[in-house]
């Protein structure tokens, strides 16, 4: 029973399992948001918020659907496996690109639309994004067959831990965002003399932030842990766990974000604070 626990074949499934929870879960959290998601993101006006909300909100759908998919096949062309694991791939990091863009946005706000700011972060993520990119040609060019692995089934890796630099990049990124969102809220509580002086949306800004990241940085030290050990049938279960749970909280960070807007709208308003960007009217 120990040497079964231990294949990579019980692995690689136990890795599908998670996969297909993910996709449940994704969805499950779509349907509980679709009434909210609706008021708030469909029927506001269109903006680079509201594109990347989309994008952020269906695309995991396609890749991690795509993933499932493959992995449960009993016979995969070689040719269509190495196609398809190079687009589920592909379409995962733009998707964590465009959750990071979400959250530069929001630092953006934060910072009452500070040009040095944008100009910083914007320079940061294409320097990441190049990062990523090369990584990620790196990586689909030296796709191997995982060894072990049940014949004729679609399960690659890189022999090499090239994704580990895409993985300690976004790490890099998503520190400094939130450093600067620490710096920014410190600041600002300091300044005001109390934290009950200001509104809930700018409360928000800072803890759901500040929550999105801790979540994120959970998932990206597991996902560099799982890159180094010797089973490697393991080293994908928590790929799709952090590209749903990205795309979830970003998502939930914008429509919480929108939701509180709505109803302070005609609210209390003791401390002035650009929203206009998360806005849905």
């Amino acid at each position: 029973m120990s040497s079964l626990l231990n294949s990579v074949p019980y692995d690689l499934q136990f890795v599908s399992r998670v996969d297909v929870g993910m996709l449940a879960a994704l969805t499950y959290d779509t349907l509980l948001n679709v009434e909210q998601e609706y008021r708030l993101v469909w029927t506001s006006p269109w903006s680079p918020v509201k594109c990347l909300y989309l994008w952020a909100r269906y695309s995991p759908f396609i890749d991690t659907a795509l993933a499932v998919h493959i992995r449960t096949q009993l016979f995969v062309d070689p040719a269509t496996c190495h196609v398809v694991t190079s687009f589920v791939r592909i379409l995962a990091v733009l998707g964590t690109i465009v959750t990071e863009l979400i959250l530069t946005i929001r630092t953006y706000a934060l910072y009452e639309k500070s040009l040095s700011l944008l100009t910083f972060l914007a320079v940061m993520w294409f320097a990441i994004g190049g990062v990523n990119i090369w990584a990620l040609i790196e990586w689909t060019d030296s796709l191997r067959q995982v060894a072990l692995s049940p014949a004729n089934s679609c399960n690659l890796d890189s022999p090499t831990n090239i994704g580990i630099v895409c993985y300690v990049s976004l790490l890099v990124g998503e520190t400094i965002v939130v450093l600067l969102t620490v710096w920014k809220g410190i600041r600002t509580f300091w300044l005001s003399g109390s934290i009950y002086r200001h509104t809930q949306l700018m409360t928000t800004f800072y803890r759901d932030g500040i929550m999105f990241y801790l979540a994120i940085f959970l998932m990206l030290v597991i996902d560099i842990g799982l890159s180094l050990p010797a089973r490697q049938g393991l080293k994908f279960v928590a790929d799709f766990p952090l590209r749903v749970l990205q795309s979830v909280l970003s998502c939930h960070l914008v429509l919480h974000l929108r939701a509180v807007a709505a109803k302070n709208a005609d609210g209390d308003n003791t401390v002035h604070f650009p929203n206009s960007l998360f806005h849905s009217q």
